[in-house]
């Protein structure tokens, strides 16, 4: 038999965590006297101590440890389980570290273009649309395309459309393929025969508000964002204009929603 203090050095449990141990029914001493509280252990409860530290250095919580040891034959499934997790949570952590990583390069550049925005990955609903698209030389000329889209909607729907969006199909040297919808509600379908969907299914967005100038910076960013995190681009990147030059007149109060299709590639899945 050995005193608590004993046992202690035996297992490299120390004598708090042990009590705690016995309030968790986890590894109880073989004896508690009753008069002075004296707590002995026996040496065949070294290995149980044993197994329990081996669970527990695997970052098992104790109280699943005590359903473990008391359920022996569910250990192997739940040992998988375990290291799948852990498995996951280590490849986010190196991601998390490789954007950390990124940023940090990027505070150290003399411009000033680290993002001080989030990035979100979120699945886009469906939505049907109304479209314009036409080659232009310039992205400024974007705002010709929404006027030419905006002659083909009666006044009396102009107040149920929903959201703006510039979908930038292709660029060449001297052409920008830009392709301009408007959401509208299912119950204008039949007043608008050419609608059709937009799908963009899974993106990565950020929202960024102020000048069109910033465009490029955070391309250049969102770009870089793809590689750390091991996505692949699956559509054309598109923006949402949540507020644009059409309802406001101060470039800082644009909100401008830089969207990008995404996808893992076929052999991460």
């Amino acid at each position: 038999m050995f005193k608590i203090s004993e046992f202690s050095q035996l297992t490299n449990i120390s004598p708090r965590m042990l009590r705690h141990y016995d309030k968790l029914d986890l590894l109880k001493p073989e004896i508690v006297h009753q008069d002075n509280n004296y707590r002995y252990y026996t040496a065949e409860q070294i290995n149980q101590a044993n197994r329990i530290l081996s669970l527990k250095n695997v970052g098992i919580p104790l109280k699943e440890i005590k359903t473990l040891l008391e359920n022996k034959h569910d250990q192997t499934n739940y040992l998988a389980n375990h290291r799948k997790r852990l498995e996951t949570e280590l490849a986010e952590k190196k991601l998390q570290l490789a954007y950390l990583n990124w940023l940090e390069e990027k505070k150290k550049s003399p411009e000033k273009t680290g993002m001080n925005y989030p990035i979100e990955t979120k699945k886009m609903n469906d939505l049907l649309v109304l479209t314009y698209r036409q080659n232009v030389t310039s992205y400024y000329e974007e705002e010709q395309l929404w006027q030419q889209l905006f002659t083909t909607i009666r006044s009396e729907d102009l107040s149920t459309l929903g959201q703006s969006i510039a979908v930038f199909h292709q660029a060449t040297s001297k052409n920008i393929d830009i392709e301009v919808m408007v959401s509208i509600p299912e119950s204008l379908k039949h007043i608008y025969p050419d609608t059709k969907t937009f799908s963009p299914g899974l993106i990565a967005s950020v929202v960024t508000n102020g000048s069109y100038a910033s465009m490029p910076i955070i391309h250049a960013d969102m770009d870089n964002w793809l590689k750390v995190n091991e996505y692949a681009l699956s559509g054309n990147v598109f923006n949402i204009y949540h507020s644009s030059p059409a309802n406001e007149d101060r470039e800082e109060y644009y909100i401008t929603e830089v969207c990008y299709p995404i996808e893992k590639p076929f052999n991460q899945h």
